[in-house]
């Protein structure tokens, strides 16, 4: 199966900057997965807490479940603070990489492929001015 937009392969810099992007944009998506989930299991488990310290008399096993409700909110916020940790390095790889490789596209590839244009301007120029020019008459008369 052939990718429907095709990787721009064409010089390392384009592709370094495009990968940073890819990486910007998976992060974010990743950063609104982990808070989004860590929310739900925070709520959860809020609802839990409420409802049994809200009983006057708990039992031995409603007690053992407060506690433990509570230590699982502390999970959740240090797998939160883990998970936005990781999103925050592949946040940094994908703004080094996206700049690194646009300002080295920008400086050293970008110059040479408008020169390049620029060349291919004038030579069609040069060859549209060539054909407008009315025939010499010390030219021979094509056959």
């Amino acid at each position: 199966m052939s990718p429907s937009v095709p990787i721009p392969t064409d010089n390392i810099y384009k592709f370094c900057c495009l990968f940073g992007l890819a990486l910007i944009v998976s992060s974010i998506f990743a950063f609104i997965a982990a808070y989004s989930s860590a929310l739900d299991q925070k709520v959860k488990y809020a609802e839990r807490i409420i409802f049994l310290e809200a009983k006057e008399q708990r039992s031995k096993v409603e007690e053992e479940t407060l506690v433990l409700t509570r230590k699982l909110v502390e999970v959740t916020e240090k797998n939160n603070s883990a998970a936005n940790s990781a999103v925050g390095i592949v946040l940094s790889v994908g703004l080094f990489l996206s700049g690194f490789g646009a300002l080295l596209w920008y400086t050293k590839i970008q110059p040479r492929d408008d020169k390049l244009a620029e060349l291919q301007i004038a030579k069609l120029q040069a060859e549209i001015a060539k054909l407008n020019a009315p025939a010499s008459p010390s030219s021979p008369p094509c056959a």
